[in-house]
């Protein structure tokens, strides 16, 4: 088993995130939020194409018939396969944004908002299901920001990040609802600095990036620690498993804040091979 992070993709991104292997087009894409950037990466060769939209961009996913839906500052976009937007959701007020977003085992894609300067109880979870109707989940959140599913479609994973815990929900993946007592299954104090992004593997354990604290842990169903994986940067954000095998876990990570010459990693994309455990195939929007 390797543990050594190496640089995958050289790049000075100020807040790097969303990583979702795209197994039709071969490619990452992810973003970086502040900047508004859409990007897109060749895992084999590391080249990364750029897009500019004129806001925040918290995360994207392809899209079933092509194209790409992303979780912006005003709320949802469709982008058709020859990148023109097709659909538009306006549903956040002005000092609200999206952030980290994922679509669940039945094509809904799923965001958390929270307002710019995180502010608490002002973020929420919403679900934008494939006819493009957007649903507020939970209210009275302040930084929702990584979200999967277990393998058995029985649990939704959701980090507050200001809190410094990850929650797990019941899940009804049929009806697309989550249970409404979550309990925390990784507390504060497994984290020195604050949890971020996570996907999960196929045997349900959570890889938790931790944004501040240059790493990234895994844990089990149960929340335990099971081990901490050092990525050569401040400032991790997020994680996914890469690759035509789902056998690379790719870490995103932001530059805000850091000198160059003290960090000159930060921003960039970091993998980690040979962990010996593969990811789960994400799905596409259904809208």
């Amino acid at each position: 088993m390797s543990e050594a992070a190496a640089l995958a993709v050289r790049r000075r991104a100020e807040c790097g995130e969303g990583p979702v292997w795209d197994a039709s087009a071969g490619a990452m894409h992810w973003v970086d939020i502040v900047r508004g950037e859409i990007l897109r990466t060749d895992p084999a060769t590391g080249e990364t194409t750029a897009t500019r939209y004129p806001e925040m961009v918290g995360a994207v996913a392809q899209r079933a018939d092509g194209g790409l839906v992303a979780a912006v500052a005003s709320g949802f976009v469709g982008f058709d396969a020859a990148g023109e937007i097709d659909h538009r959701v306006d549903c956040l007020p002005n000092g609200i944004r999206m952030n980290d977003a994922k679509v669940d085992p039945k094509g809904r894609f799923w965001a958390g908002s929270c307002a710019m300067d995180f502010a608490a109880g002002r973020g929420g979870l919403w679900m934008l299901a494939p006819d493009w109707s957007a649903t507020l989940v939970l209210d009275h959140l302040t930084q929702p920001n990584g979200l999967d599913w277990s393998p058995a479609h029985d649990a939704f994973y959701l980090v507050e990040t200001q809190a410094r815990q990850v929650l797990r929900f019941a899940w009804d993946a049929d009806r697309g609802t989550i249970g409404t007592s979550p309990t925390v299954l990784v507390d504060a104090d497994a984290f020195r600095a604050y949890p971020d992004g996570l996907c999960v593997d196929t045997r349900g354990h959570l890889w938790v990036a931790e944004y501040g604290g240059g790493a990234v842990h895994e844990f089990s169903a149960c929340g335990e620690r099971l081990q901490t994986v050092p990525i050569p940067t401040a400032q991790p954000t997020s994680c996914a498993f890469v690759g035509p095998a789902l056998d690379e876990l790719w870490v995103t990570s932001a530059a805000a804040g850091i000198d160059p010459s003290a960090d000159p990693g930060a921003g960039s994309v970091f993998v980690v091979r040979d962990l010996g455990v593969t990811g789960i195939p994400s799905t596409p929007f259904g809208g």
